[in-house]
């Protein structure tokens, strides 16, 4: 008989909020315990601590959240599985295949990098030269536009120039029209 190989698993699980510290460790270690005996390899063990539920599990508001991090291989994650949907103790459970959603991400990470790019060009001198333009063409000179003068606000008044104090530089100043 072959032993399956073992992968990687991440498993969360919610001890009931009647399990005060000492309770809620004694759930941990069970299942600890549980994990070595089936040939798993914890590589990391983290309590999470107790928490308020985001909605009611069983009519209870608060759990105690627990997190495992091993290498097992599927008949023990069926065992341990089987085990916590029996129990009491455990409110919830999650068991995740790490190793599968690596190899997604990988996938996903070769398909763009295959991908050719859509972004545009970092730099004007990588981007194609613009075409010539035919001789054929007739190019027009633009009407030349003599400078404005101010240019007049839109709601404002434009005041009259005074001509009595200043005769001379009426004459130069550019006529405004009238808003």
């Amino acid at each position: 008989m072959t032993e399956t190989p073992k992968r990687l698993y991440d498993l969360v699980f919610l001890i009931v909020p009647e399990k005060d510290e000492q309770g809620a460790a004694e759930v941990v270690e069970e299942y600890r315990k549980l994990l070595t005996d089936l040939g798993a390899i914890i590589d990391k063990d983290e309590s999470i601590g107790r928490r308020r539920l985001a909605y009611q599990i069983n009519k209870k508001t608060e759990a105690t959240y627990h997190n495992f991090l091993f290498r097992a291989g599927s008949k023990a994650v069926n065992e341990l599985q089987r085990k916590m949907k029996l129990s009491e103790n455990v409110l919830r459970y999650l068991t995740v295949r790490i190793d599968e959603e690596m190899r997604h991400g990988q996938k996903i990470a070769r398909r763009v990098k295959a991908r050719p790019s859509r972004a545009l060009p970092a730099s004007p001198e990588s981007a194609p030269a613009p075409a010539p333009v035919s001789a054929a063409v007739e190019t027009v000179p633009a009407p030349e536009v003599a400078p404005a003068a101010e240019p007049a606000a839109a709601s404002a008044p434009v005041p009259a120039p005074e001509v009595a104090a200043a005769p001379e530089a009426a004459a130069d100043a550019p006529v405004q029209p009238e808003s």
